[in-house]
């Protein structure tokens, strides 16, 4: 019998939502978002210990997750980041019944946010031609915006 919990089915929807499962390019930049941020750097931002980035999906590079004290479980603190391609990045402004989209201005050259209840708020950013998503959960629905603003200025640094 498998297991999973709603910590683990949190990540992969984030990873489904950026992933190739979207596009069959290559997503441009390292190719492993797990080297685009440290530890130290999500840390930092969230204003918590997160342990070492971990790929959401084992076998693939384009996403993952940095998670706070606790672990994956419901509520907990984390941060996913997905690498994205121009056309995921063009699918995620599609309009969706109970998804909401708002601009993200000065972030890149283009930004939106996506709401999707129950999964939370995502930040999408392009930058030239490198695509990227950011989805943190486990603060105050106030606070998530701010928090991946935050984090997608310091990752553009790194893109």
């Amino acid at each position: 019998m498998v297991r999973v919990t709603r910590g683990r089915c949190w990540f992969a929807a984030a990873a489904m939502l950026a992933s190739g499962a979207f596009a069959s390019a290559t997503p441009p930049a390292t190719g492993d978002a797990c080297a685009l941020l440290t530890p130290q750097q999500v840390s930092a931002i969230l204003g918590i210990p997160v342990g070492e980035g971990e790929h959401v999906v084992p076998d693939s590079r384009t996403s993952c997750g940095w998670m706070g004290p606790g672990g994956a479980s419901i509520g907990s603190k984390k941060v996913v980041l997905s690498l994205m391609t121009a056309r995921s990045f063009q699918t995620g402004k599609t309009p969706v019944k109970g998804v909401t989209e708002s601009l993200a201005p000065n972030i890149g050259d283009e930004a939106y946010f996506v709401s999707m209840p129950p999964f939370g708020t995502a930040l999408s950013v392009r930058k030239g031609a490198t695509y990227f998503q950011l989805r943190i959960a486990g603060f105050p629905s106030g606070q998530v915006r701010n928090l991946e603003r935050e984090l997608a200025l310091q990752l553009l640094d790194r893109v």
